[in-house]
């Protein structure tokens, strides 16, 4: 290129940029900083800022790790909607706040969040995320210890991790955690070219994973093998049907393994593959096989409004303390249930609970319950329907009036063995299924 045609296009590339640095909002007007204090009866608490100009979301950001309950940011001038959270849709809903920054201006804002609602205070339920990455992921961004921030500000009681392929993420997540006196599950996204699973607990490894079982052609077993070797007291099943990773489309193959422990009946925001998996699940528990059911945000990116850690997430019933062992223990025995914002407590007998049996003679009654709540998200919303399914079948329906605590009960005489769950569902189409009770009638 001669100097000529050199000069012409530079002055063309310089010209583009200075357009464009002008029409950027941050060049075109200063900003200035923001600050959010957070609380909660009176302690400072993690939290996430999601911040929007009209429709769009400008940014979202959180109080560091190592500094709980302050979250500072730079804006560039006008006015903004911040959408402020702390276990949103679980425990309570956010807090809205609509803020005019203006140029060399500093903007401070305190947040005291209500009490709200423990399911672990009032039921012994611990909230956890079964699938969660850090950018020790190959596609992941979220820093491994600011990912302990970020569990804490959706108002999880455990944290997890699981990197593809992976466990470098393990030590900064676990030291920040045990800082933080927060509780965690270091796990491993065991990610072959056709097929996923989640194990943990595992200590740091990167799976061997034969070319056949890379191919989705031959049988996990080796695979599953290696990682109770390495730990793993759980193996779950990761979007069985997801297109990308469809374990489940093997399910007639010869090679198909079930040493599995786990289903993910949700992943991410619910699709028509979670409604497959959930119907496919009904079919193993109707053959007597008890996998239990899960749900989690497989969330890479704690910037990006499409990837939100903590929704959904799984609800375990942990009895006396909670420690991880306890709730591993629990979630095995299925004492569980998958969630994107209702929160149930379902029992039969009166103390039979997800995972227990119940033996009943010929003609004897089983006596079911669910106490229900749902939590705001950003809009106020409520509990819509309940329904009890009875290996599979809805067998009754209860209208919940939008209202946002409910109790429902349901009596039956089943004939023979099987099982029950509760579905729930609330105004804006939020869902909640528990794990079985069982039934053993001789």
């Amino acid at each position: 290129m001669n100097r000529r045609a050199y000069s012409k296009r530079l002055g063309c590339v310089l010209a583009w940029v200075l357009l464009l640095s002008l029409s950027a909002p941050g060049w075109a007007q200063a900003g200035g900083e923001v600050t959010v204090w957070a609380k909660l009866a009176g302690a400072p608490v993690d939290v996430r800022v999601v911040v929007r100009l009209g429709d769009t979301v400008q940014g979202i950001f959180y109080s560091p790790a190592e500094v709980p309950g302050t979250a500072r940011f730079s804006l560039p001038a006008g006015t903004y909607t911040l959408v402020v959270e702390h276990g949103a849709g679980f425990a309570r809903g956010a807090e809205v706040r609509t803020v005019t920054v203006r140029s060399g201006e500093n903007i401070e804002l305190t947040v005291e969040f209500p009490v709200g609602f423990s399911a672990s205070a009032t039921w012994g339920y611990y909230a956890v995320d079964l699938h969660a990455h850090s950018n020790a992921s190959f596609d992941g961004s979220t820093p491994p210890d600011e990912l302990v921030a970020v569990q804490r500000a959706a108002g999880l009681d455990v944290g997890f991790l699981s990197d593809h392929n992976t466990g470098d993420g393990h030590a900064p997540f676990a030291e920040m955690a045990a800082r933080r006196g927060f509780p965690v599950i270091l796990g491993v996204e065991i990610t072959a070219f056709r097929w996923h699973w989640v194990a943990y607990p595992v200590e740091a490894y990167v799976p061997q994973i034969p070319p056949m079982v890379w191919m989705g052609v031959g049988s996990p077993a080796p695979t599953f093998a290696e990682a109770r070797q390495k730990g793993a007291q759980l193996i779950q099943v990761a979007h069985p049907f997801w297109t990308g990773a469809p374990y489940f489309d093997a399910l007639e193959r010869p090679f198909f393994d079930d040493g599995f422990d786990l289903v993910e009946i949700a992943n991410g925001e619910f699709s028509d593959d979670d409604e497959r998996t959930i119907e496919q699940l009904f079919r193993f528990w109707n053959d007597g096989r008890r996998y239990v059911a899960v749900a989690a945000s497989d969330a890479h990116h704690w910037k990006d409004p499409a990837h939100v850690y903590g929704r959904p997430r799984t609800y375990v019933h942990v009895e006396g303390d909670l420690t991880v062992e306890a709730l591993l223990d629990a979630l095995g025995r299925g004492r569980a249930f998958a969630t994107y914002g209702p929160l149930v407590h379902f029992t039969a007998q009166g103390t039979a609970r997800p995972g227990d049996t119940v033996v009943l003679k010929g003609g004897e009654e089983i006596r079911l319950q669910a106490e229900l709540f749902v939590a705001p998200r950003e809009e106020p919303r409520g509990l819509a329907h309940a329904e009890v399914i009875r290996n599979g079948t809805v067998v009754r329906q209860f209208a919940l009036e939008g209202k946002s605590e409910g109790m429902i009960a349901f009596t039956d005489t089943p004939t023979a063995s099987g099982w029950y769950i509760v579905r729930v569902v609330a105004t804006d189409g939020d869902q909640a299924w528990t794990n079985p009770i069982w039934v053993e009638v001789n």
